[in-house]
C-alpha cells in the first residue's frame, strides 16, 4: 500500500490539508471518501481528517498504487514569464511588488500566469508535488499593485500568519481619493459593504461584511482639471489596515466620502470615464507601497518600499506627487 511520509514542511498540517497537498490530481471528494471510510493510517492507527501531523509520521492510504502515483505526480501549471519584480529575498522570506491586473492565484483566464505560479517557477519549485510549496502570507485585489509577502518554507509562512493576525506587520498603501477628509488623519471603523457579490450592486449598498478598522492620513491634497468640469480637490492618503476584509478600503474610503479615483466599482463612472480619457487609468488608484516587520526568522527589522507603478504615473506627474514616508 501506498506511503508517505511527513517532512519538517508538512508537520503540524491537518491530516486532510496533508493529503491534497501530496496529492493534487486526486479530487478533493476522494480524498475526503478515503478519510471517511477509514482508509488512511498514520503511524498504523486510524484517523480522523483533523488530526495534526507530526515531522516522522507514516501516512498509508489504503488505494490503488497506480492511481494513486497518477494523483502524486500529475504535473502542475508553470508559468512562462516574471511580471512581478523582486523586493527583498533571502532564504525564508522573498517580499515582491506585483504588478496591476494580476490576479494572486489562478482564476478564470489566468491558469498558468498568477503571482503564485510566476514566483513558483521563479524559485524553480519542483513540479513534483509537495506537502509545502512556498505560499503567499497576504492578498492584493487583481487590480491593486505592490508589495506581497512569500514563505518560502512551513515554518516562515506560519509565523508570518501569526504575525499578521496580531497586528505586527504595518502594511502601508497610497490612495488617490475625491475631495479631502475634513480631519487630517484619523481612523475609520466601519463595516466592509462588499459590491463584489452577485446582486450587491441593485441594493446601492453592497452586502454587509465584518466590520474592519482603517488608518487613514492626508499626504497632500491638489486641484485637478479635467475637460468639462470644474476644478477638483482631490487628496492623496496614506492608508493602513488594522484588519485584512477583502475589499476594506475601497469600501471605507466610498462610506466617508471620498471614493478612490479609478474604482470601478466603487467609484464614480462619469470621474473614472474623464480619467481614463485624459491620463489613461484603467483603475483603481491604490498601490501597496510599505511593509515594515520584524524578519519571521531572525527578528531583523525590515522597512521595505515599492514605488508608483508606470500605470499610474501619467496622474502622478501631472499632479506633482511625491511619495510619502
Amino acid at each position: 500500500m501506498p506511503e508517505l511520509v511527513v517532512d519538517a514542511d508538512g508537520a503540524g498540517l491537518r491530516l486532510d490539508r496533508f493529503l491534497q497537498k501530496a496529492l493534487p490530481g486526486m479530487p478533493r471528494s476522494h480524498v475526503f471518501k478515503l478519510l471517511r471510510t477509514r482508509k488512511v493510517r498514520v503511524n498504523g492507527k486510524r484517523a480522523r481528517p483533523e488530526q495534526r501531523l507530526a515531522s516522522g509520521d507514516r501516512v498509508l492510504v489504503h488505494a490503488d498504487a497506480a492511481r494513486f502515483e497518477q494523483d502524486r505526480c500529475r504535473p502542475l501549471g508553470r508559468a512562462t514569464r516574471m511580471d512581478f519584480s523582486v523586493v527583498y529575498e533571502d532564504g525564508q522570506l522573498l517580499v515582491v511588488s506585483k504588478p496591476p491586473f494580476q490576479p494572486v492565484h489562478p482564476g478564470a483566464g489566468h491558469a498558468a500566469d498568477s503571482l503564485i505560479d510566476q514566483v513558483h517557477a521563479y524559485l524553480e519549485v519542483p513540479d513534483r508535488p509537495a506537502a509545502f510549496r512556498p505560499s503567499l502570507a497576504h492578498r492584493l485585489d487583481r487590480d491593486t499593485s505592490g508589495l506581497v509577502m512569500v514563505g518560502k518554507d512551513a515554518a516562515t509562512l506560519r509565523a508570518l500568519g501569526r504575525m499578521l493576525k496580531a497586528g505586527e506587520v504595518s502594511k502601508r498603501y497610497l490612495a488617490l481619493a475625491r475631495g479631502v477628509p475634513r480631519a487630517r488623519e484619523g481612523r475609520w471603523d466601519l463595516e466592509v459593504q462588499r459590491r463584489d457579490i452577485p446582486g450587491a450592486k441593485k441594493s446601492g449598498r453592497g452586502r454587509a461584511d465584518a466590520p474592519g478598522s482603517t488608518l487613514y492620513r492626508v499626504a497632500a491634497e491638489r486641484s485637478l482639471r479635467l475637460a468639462g468640469c470644474r476644478p477638483l480637490r482631490i487628496s492623496l492618503l496614506t492608508l493602513e489596515l488594522l484588519t485584512g476584509r477583502t475589499h476594506q478600503i475601497r469600501s471605507h474610503l466610498l462610506q466617508a466620502g471620498h471614493p478612490l479615483l479609478g474604482d470601478r466599482r466603487y467609484g464614480d463612472r462619469e470621474l473614472n470615464r474623464k480619467l481614463r480619457a485624459a491620463f489613461g487609468l484603467e483603475r483603481q488608484f491604490l498601490h501597496a507601497y510599505r511593509l515594515e516587520l520584524a524578519h519571521p526568522a531572525t527578528g531583523k527589522p525590515l522597512a521595505l518600499a515599492s514605488p508608483y507603478p508606470d500605470d499610474l504615473r501619467p496622474l502622478v506627474e501631472a499632479l506633482r506627487l511625491g511619495v510619502p514616508a
